[in-house]
């Protein structure tokens, strides 16, 4: 009969779980705590929560559903894995739950010498090292991010103190004006991006006049 007729659950229909989770998740990375965060997200946007956190399942979902999509949240969890990180936790647990809580003590432990490493990576960063201030920004912001996945965030004035004080001395006047005005971090990168596109504009316009100055002068008698 038609209203017999078992109803397939929509996550099931989900292909490539790698579109909706773009972290890949590594135990030689500190992004642990963003791919729980979508993780949850994903699982929370199917009424799945309750595969990692103990909860009962829906009435609506029967027990042999729930093995089904337990082992296909495992499934995402893998597919969601650096390959060495998912051998070494591939036979961890027999349920999700059981896999989940594994990976949260795998990256909890020694997580204050892993933050000190990042730490000195972000306090020994100059602009120097990057290719443009858009990439030093970044590379600032993301080691920002990481000690934050950490458990040890970095407030907006540090990311900003940080950032000026990895500048070469000819970005000087505006590094002097941003640690007078203390803008948000966004805002003092927004500044140098200008500044960084003012002296790139100088330099070609100085190029053809120190050509021309450098030519050898022309005879006219011949």
């Amino acid at each position: 009969m038609a209203g017999d007729k078992k109803t397939v659950h929509p996550a099931f229909a989900i292909n490539n779980i790698k579109t909706l989770i773009h972290i890949i998740l590594d135990i030689k990375q500190d992004e642990y705590s963003s791919w729980v965060f979508l993780f949850e997200l994903h699982l929370q946007a199917h009424r799945l929560l309750f595969l990692i956190n103990g909860d009962k399942p829906p009435a609506y979902v029967d027990a042999d559903t729930v093995l089904q999509l337990d082992a296909l949240c495992r499934q995402w969890m893998f597919s969601t894995m650096a390959k060495d990180l998912m051998l070494t936790v591939l036979k961890s647990g027999k349920t999700a739950k059981e896999l989940w809580n594994h990976l949260k003590k795998l990256f909890q432990d020694n997580k204050g010498n892993r933050a000190a490493t990042l730490e000195r990576k972000f306090v020994n960063l100059k602009f120097i090292d990057c290719t443009s201030i858009d990439d030093y920004c970044d590379k600032l912001k993301s080691l920002s991010d990481r000690l934050l996945d950490l458990d040890f965030p970095m407030d907006d004035k540090r990311l900003v103190i940080q950032l000026v004080n990895g500048l070469p001395e000819e970005y000087n006047t505006v590094a002097s004006f941003i640690q007078q005005s203390m803008p948000t971090f966004d805002a003092a990168r927004s500044q140098l991006r200008t500044e960084e596109i003012r002296r790139s504009q100088q330099q070609s316009q100085s190029a053809p006049t120190a050509l021309a100055a450098a030519a050898p002068p022309t005879d006219r008698n011949n």
